[in-house]
């Protein structure tokens, strides 16, 4: 945006006759999540998207938005001249570099993500014309427009309501806030204008400057707010510049804009969404609540929990701490879900988690999976002579998913009156001390007895214990010594 005392003014509608802003009762869109272009001259689908996602976390020292700290640095590039003016494939002029700007673009993490993106319930700020030209920039061919056209961007701020536009004395808008541009070069080939989706005319017309909260500027409360989309641009020449919100970001080219008629929403997610308990412990899952069309306010938790068929034992217990949140526009809140289940717990049951405001409800479902393993020994009892060793086959096996390390013990108790007078009691050794379990794996672990000359005839108890966390589960192999 290039701003001088003769280019930088507000759009002057002759067709209207006066400035500024043009209250409509004829407005009308319908919102709806996209997957695909409102403007014809762009086949890419859009990513739906906030400012807030786009500007990213990083804020400079005069409070705009930094390059690095969005997932879509650097945005779209082009081979020569500027991509912000980079014609889709189309009815486009002679010399234009072929392919036209990316819909997807790799960002400085080495993701893949969205170039294209598209916006909701967002308002503006006043419309300036600026940045004239008489010929196409250098990736579009460079050749003059026809008929001796002489075109100027139209441009604009975009930001979620409730923070208005950033400026010098307003630094906290500025994350909220994102510069925007139909083309000139877009203008000079069709793309956008009178009768196509991208007319600033029309914008101008039907939806208000900076309008209050309640929509005072208009008699069409829905045109309080609009969609919008576009390609994601960084321009290194205006990101100190207040009327930039003091970033470079953009969304240039602007290709299609709409009235919004969405009411502010929120929803729902959980992380991790499937939670894995042993029986007797809790599990923890964060819900963050996405504020949707620029909802703000605070909601409530209710949680539910049903079992499944191949449960046992009572309902897990769950709670949200907190059980209230605010959210901003356009922002997140999280709270945690604990799941705590009994020791007689099997199975799994599903958590329901309903976040509520006012009217509006919405819920994000978990699954809880008790996890558990078993332990069997075979044989589960030994004769011994005095003087000889024997072996059994310890198996420890994954119930319902248990993944992890167990710890492995062994120890001998005389479990009758001459076994208890023995001056030296039969030994238990493990040919491993611990044993990792695979989710449905199995493993085996070999015990083996040993029963020296000293040992007194009779009858004992070997107790293998398993223990993963707070969960220890034994079996018992019983163990009679002879003579013979």
């Amino acid at each position: 945006m290039v701003t001088t005392a003769v280019s930088c003014f507000l759009l002057v509608l002759s067709v209207y006759g006066y400035l500024g802003y043009f209250p409509s009762s004829s407005a009308s869109g319908i919102l709806a999540a996209s997957s695909s272009s409102w403007n014809p001259s762009v086949t890419c689908s859009p990513m739906v998207v906030t400012v807030e996602q786009v500007l990213g976390n990083q804020a400079n020292s005069m409070g705009g938005a930094t390059e690095n700290g969005s997932m879509f640095n650097p945005g779209i590039t082009s081979p020569v001249g500027s991509a912000k003016r980079w014609l889709t494939p189309g009815p486009t002029p002679s010399g234009w570099v072929s392919p036209g700007p990316p819909c997807t673009i790799t960002n400085a993490n080495g993701q893949v993500t969205s170039a294209f993106v598209e916006i909701h319930r967002i308002q503006r700020n006043y419309l300036y014309n600026e940045d004239y030209a008489i010929q196409y920039d250098p990736v579009n061919g460079g050749n003059a427009y026809p008929t001796g056209m002489n075109l100027s961007d139209t441009t604009f701020n975009g930001f979620t309501p409730g923070y208005a536009t950033c400026t010098s004395t307003n630094t906290t808008g500025c994350m909220h806030t994102i510069h925007m541009e139909f083309d000139h070069d877009w203008k000079a080939a069709g793309y956008c204008g009178p009768n196509t989706a991208c007319d600033p005319h029309a914008m101008a017309q039907a939806t208000p400057a900076e309008p209050s909260p309640n929509c005072q500027k208009t008699t069409v409360p829905s045109a309080c707010f609009i969609d919008v989309q576009g390609f994601v641009f960084f321009d290194t020449s205006h990101e100190n510049d207040a009327s930039h919100s003091f970033s470079g970001w953009e969304i240039h080219p602007l290709t299609a804009w709409r009235i919004s008629t969405a009411s502010p929403d929120f929803s729902l997610s959980a992380s991790p969404s499937s939670l894995p308990v042993p029986p007797g412990q809790s599990a923890f899952s964060t819900i963050t609540v996405n504020s949707l069309n620029s909802f703000a306010g605070s909601l409530s938790f209710t949680t539910t929990v049903l079992s499944q068929p191949n449960s046992s034992g009572p309902a897990p217990i769950s709670a949200m701490n907190p059980s209230t949140v605010t959210v901003s526009a356009s922002g997140t809140a999280n709270s945690t879900l604990t799941v705590t289940t009994a020791s007689s717990n099997t199975g799994n049951y599903v958590v329901t988690v309903t976040g509520w405001s006012g009217n509006l409800t919405r819920s994000t479902i978990l699954s809880v999976h008790v996890v558990d393993f078993s332990v069997i020994a075979n044989p589960a009892s030994l004769t011994i002579p005095i003087g000889s060793s024997s072996q059994s086959t310890l198996t420890l096996a994954s119930i319902n998913g248990f993944s992890g390390n167990l710890g492995l013990a062994a120890s001998v108790t005389p479990t009758s009156v001459t076994a208890g007078l023995s001056p030296s009691d039969p030994t238990a050794s493990l040919n491993a001390s611990n044993l990792a379990l695979s989710a449905e794996g199995s493993g085996t672990v070999t015990l083996t007895i040993s029963a020296s000359l000293l040992t007194t005839p009779g009858t004992y108890a070997v107790t293998l214990s398993a223990t993963s966390g707070g969960v220890t589960h034994t079996t018992v192999v019983s163990i009679t010594v002879t003579l013979v």
